[in-house]
């Protein structure tokens, strides 16, 4: 079979991607493929040749970052044609030939087959994260598929088709006796873009049957009906499980013309995109949907994940290539500089997961060989497809729809289009065309939602256009070698609330750049961006240092206040930020600063009143801690003796500079505490409001039931005091209490960072 032809080609010339993705090759090229590859050939009985990675590929999702990997490797020889490459892919596809091989029926995953073999007995046991015990097997599956298409179509890799063949016919064979019961209860647990895979699949080798596939067995009615019905329905649901598989029914629309798919897409998109998103172009908190009425409740260190993004970007290719209309690439421009590029560390390896909008915020990486989150496996891909949609050609013309450097040459014209710019570090844009003979043919260029008119000149002379914001302008002639276009976009500051928000919280853009205020580093406040973290689950993402707000008349007067710096696209607060005038600089260049986007708005009459909330709750704070009885600092030797620590499976770590202890599954501690019987008592406990794994456990004091404590995501971000009042009847007449931290059959104890007993007063309301 013949690989698939392709138009054009589009490589990244010098600018602010370009940069990140030569840091991204030599990444890359530093990982090993033998170690990515060692679960595959030790679950088909051969010897690894290497020891595998750890973090998230020694666990059973482990295979899926070999799958990013191999679509990165395709992805960025098709965009730079590096030859370094090219072994990398065949030696992948070699081994994973060998594998399958040694396997026997077409399977080759590094996840145990247990979990297919009860499938074909009818057994199945599916949560959304795991299937007959274990952890999303399709997903992993999904993107082992896509990293063979992408060899396969972009490298012209035969084998790793037939590979992909294989893998998809065994399978057919696995689920083929499973009714439609049991699919849809399978299909609880998260899958990935199955049906998208199957559906190229059916493109690329003529066959429908992985068309069929992909609706029979990948069609989750659950989430699916209701979009189909052109309804939001995505409250509560997990964000990255639900694109792929509209970006799925894009393509089977794509080969089986059916139009409620396309629907389905186009109104799936429109409300993430228009409805759910924030300023930065990325949405969801804490990895989920949620009620959009909450925006102002879900400004925490857990917004934006980057996997979303990416897939939300492959959904909107589709969407322009039925349709192409500025909106889509206005949500590209601003979901690939103010997230994806945003979201990418200066070194090479260094991915974020999420990124947090809450303030004030700091910018959390992988490490490079440590960590393979989901998160890591996108962000392999993303570099490699900075320039998948800076250009679109159709038989209407040559579209162009992001201002990267780049150049597009055609693959069949007489054409060359080079795009030199440093934007959206600069405003303006240069094109320069070769073509031998003179091209005739149609050039539009976007004109961006986000400036009010283009300066073009062609061939050094003013050119006069017709457009508005969010749409295309045409330059329609014969064009020939040396003719030149340049674009200027004028970039003006803006303010722009927070959605549901009643504009009391905003950020700032000017033209295409968020901007992010940089707060300076406190005395005794760590700055934990200037560490790194193997798991992002344990990265704190904000400190505590004083949030900024802004304070002004209005909105314009926000702007008013924000003055230009010498450097492009900074500007410096003047007296409308408190506490203290600020730096605004593009997000995208954020690193290891302190950091705040989203800003609280008060009118100065209104800041008067919060600086009175704020010094009141410094002095309930003080009068906290006046009412102190006695307290632990769990952790620590000396007062842990010293309050008679007792436990079983119980340990004390360091987390987010400070120490806590927390225990094992079933396990306990147990501390014991002065109390005073002369007045109200309760137990103060601190906690981590960001635990990601549901805790569930029981306080007790002597011995009896005093409360049960769930945590998961209370906070993210952000420690926790949790009162618990202290019944008479536990107090009276002791001086002294044992509580007991106890966790319930099969859960943990959550870290416990301090714990108090203080005083209530009779008249006062609780104090936390």
């Amino acid at each position: 079979m013949t690989s698939p032809s392709r138009s054009h080609h589009v490589c990244l010339l010098d600018g602010p991607f370009k940069v990140r993705q030569d840091v991204h090759l030599a990444y890359l090229l530093s990982v090993e493929p033998d170690r990515l590859l060692a679960p595959f050939r030790l679950e088909a009985g051969l010897p690894p040749r290497a020891e595998r990675y750890g973090g998230w590929e020694s666990r059973d999702i482990s295979g899926h970052s070999l799958g990013h990997y191999l679509s990165a490797l395709a992805f960025l020889h098709d965009a730079c044609g590096d030859e370094r490459l090219k072994p990398l892919v065949e030696l992948i596809v070699s081994e994973l030939s060998a594998c399958q091989e040694a396997n026997g029926g077409g399977y080759v995953l590094p996840v145990d087959r247990t979990a297919f073999a009860k499938l074909e007995g009818g057994e199945i046991e599916a949560s959304p994260f795991a299937l007959n015990g274990v952890w999303v097997p399709f997903y992993t599956l999904h993107k082992l598929l896509a990293g063979l298409r992408d060899a396969w179509r972009l490298m012209g890799n035969s084998l790793a088709l037939e590979i992909e063949a294989r893998l998809a016919d065994w399978v057919n064979a696995t689920l083929s006796p499973l009714d439609g019961t049991q699919i849809q209860t399978m299909l609880t647990c998260e899958h990935g873009g199955m049906n998208e895979v199957l559906a190229d699949l059916s493109a690329d080798t003529g066959n429908p049957k992985y068309l069929l596939m992909a609706s029979r067995y990948f069609h989750h009615a659950a989430v699916l009906d209701p979009m189909l019905r052109g309804e939001d329905r995505l409250d509560g649901l997990h964000g990255n499980t639900q694109i792929p598989k509209i970006v799925g029914l894009a393509c089977e629309y794509e080969l089986g013309g059916e139009e409620r798919y396309r629907l389905a897409a186009t109104s799936f998109w429109d409300a993430v995109v228009h409805r759910r998103s924030y300023v930065i172009g990325g949405h969801g908190e804490s990895e989920h949907f949620f009620p959009v009425e909450q925006f102002p409740q879900r400004l925490t260190p857990n917004t934006c994940e980057t996997c979303n993004t990416y897939n939300m970007l492959k959904l909107t290719k589709h969407l322009f290539s039925w349709e192409p209309r500025a909106a889509h690439m206005d949500f590209v421009e601003r979901a690939m500089i103010n997230h994806l590029a945003a979201n990418i560390g200066r070194e090479p390896g260094e991915f974020g997961y999420f990124l947090g909008l809450d303030s004030v915020g700091v910018k959390v990486f992988s490490t490079p060989y440590d960590s393979w989150w989901c998160c890591v496996g996108t962000g392999l891909e993303n570099p490699p497809r900075y320039g998948e949609l800076i250009y679109h050609l159709d038989d209407s013309g040559l579209w162009v729809n992001l201002y990267f450097a780049s150049a597009f040459v055609h693959q069949s014209e007489p054409l060359e289009l080079r795009q030199e710019t440093q934007f959206p570090d600069a405003d303006t844009v240069r094109f320069s065309l070769r073509c031998d003979p003179p091209w005739r043919g149609t050039i539009r260029f976007r004109h961006p939602d986000w400036c009010e008119a283009p300066k073009v000149e062609l061939n050094g002379a003013p050119h006069p256009i017709t457009s508005t914001p969010s749409s295309y302008f045409a330059i329609d002639r014969v064009w020939q070698t040396g003719d030149t276009v340049t674009v200027r976009l004028p970039m003006t500051l803006r303010i722009e609330a927070l959605p549901h928000s009643d504009d009391s919280v905003a950020a700032i853009l000017y033209g295409p750049n968020v901007l992010a205020a940089v707060v300076p580093d406190e005395p005794g406040v760590l700055n934990p961006a200037k560490e790194r973290f193997r798991e992002h689950l344990d990265a704190r993402g904000k400190t505590d240092a004083t949030p900024p707000v802004f304070v002004a008349e209005s909105a314009d007067a926000v702007l008013a206040g924000l003055e230009p710096s010498e450097e492009f696209a900074t500007f410096r607060s003047r007296g409308v930020v408190a506490p203290q005038d600020l730096d605004f600089v593009p997000f995208h260049r954020i690193y290891e600063e302190q950091y705040a986007v989203y800003l609280p708005v008060f009118s100065p009459k209104s800041w008067k009143a919060q600086e009175g909330a704020i010094r009141a709750e410094r002095e309930r704070q003080r009068a906290l801690e006046a009412r102190i009885v006695d307290a632990v600092t769990p952790g620590y030797q000396q007062p842990e003796v010293e309050h008679k620590l007792a436990s079983a499976h119980s340990t004390a770590r360091d987390f987010q500079g400070r120490k806590c202890r927390e225990s094992g599954q079933n396990g306990w501690f147990s501390y014991v505490l002065k109390v005073s019987s002369g007045a109200p008592m309760a137990l103060v406990v601190t906690y981590w409001g960001g635990e990601w794994v549901r805790r569930k456990f029981d306080i007790l004091v002597d011995g009896e039931h005093l409360a049960t404590q769930i945590l998961r995501t209370n906070k993210p971000g952000d420690f926790i005091d949790v009162e618990y009042a202290l019944p008479n009847s536990l107090v009276a007449g002791k001086s002294r209490v044992t509580v007991r931290f106890q966790a319930q059959p099969g859960s943990t104890v959550g870290r416990v960072f301090a714990l108090k007993t203080i005083q209530v007063p009779r008249d006062d309301s609780p104090l936390t």
